[in-house]
């Protein structure tokens, strides 16, 4: 059971609807894993459908309400080649945008213990990567210059402030300076999502700010 979890009003925006992009990936991979938040989700539901419930109506312009009971009798799409692909040991979310489990990725290398897979995603506002950290070994120090959201996809992590496991979901901003630090016992792999890059801070760390833009 994960130990740390999205904020209520990240959830609330979710189950309203309102993170249709990368960060709202995240989150509902979090909560495949997370009945606490599922839980949580379904009471923000319930509150949104009081809320509608007590709100004035809007009167229907003519002719909608036809169309939309004639809908009701449509035969639905058939799914998608993409929507049944992907590996079943990933969140369903990530299924279509990940062309192989973890191991089968096409790793780029900060170094030889820290790789790095940009998720194609396609989104405006977020980057959205993958980072694996070789078993003991750690990220340089570094701060965010804006917010980082992390899920732990496997192993574990450890800085600072606290230990990190899998469906552990972490927000970092400005304020935060850590060096995350992969458990002695396997790999550990990430997902990340940021609205501003990384920004190290130690001597070797600064050498390589250029290549986090």
């Amino acid at each position: 059971m994960a130990n740390y979890h999205p904020s209520d009003e990240l959830l609330m925006e979710f189950t309203a609807g309102q993170k249709q992009d990368a960060l709202g990936i995240m989150v509902a991979c979090h909560l495949e894993s997370c009945l606490e938040c599922r839980k949580r989700s379904q009471v923000f539901e319930q509150l949104g459908g009081e809320i509608l419930g007590d709100s004035q109506e809007t009167p229907l312009s003519e002719g909608l309400l036809g169309k939309l009971l004639s809908r009701l009798g449509e035969s639905p799409a058939p799914a998608k080649e993409t929507d049944v692909q992907g590996d079943a040991r990933l969140p369903r979310p990530l299924r279509r945008f990940v062309p192989g489990y973890f191991d089968s990725l096409p790793w780029s290398g900060l170094s030889k213990n820290i790789k790095e897979f940009t998720l194609p995603l396609g989104d405006n506002r977020y980057v959205a990567k993958f980072y694996k950290i070789a078993a003991g070994k750690e990220l340089p120090v570094h701060t965010h210059e804006g917010n980082e959201f992390t899920l732990v996809m496997s192993g574990q992590f450890s800085d600072d402030a606290g230990d990190y496991k899998q469906g552990d979901f972490i927000l970092a901003d400005s304020d935060i300076k850590h060096q995350p630090r992969a458990g002695m016992n396997e790999d550990c792999i990430c997902f990340a999502v940021m609205d501003a890059p990384l920004k190290f801070t130690g001597f070797f760390g600064r050498m390589l700010n250029p290549f986090m833009r």
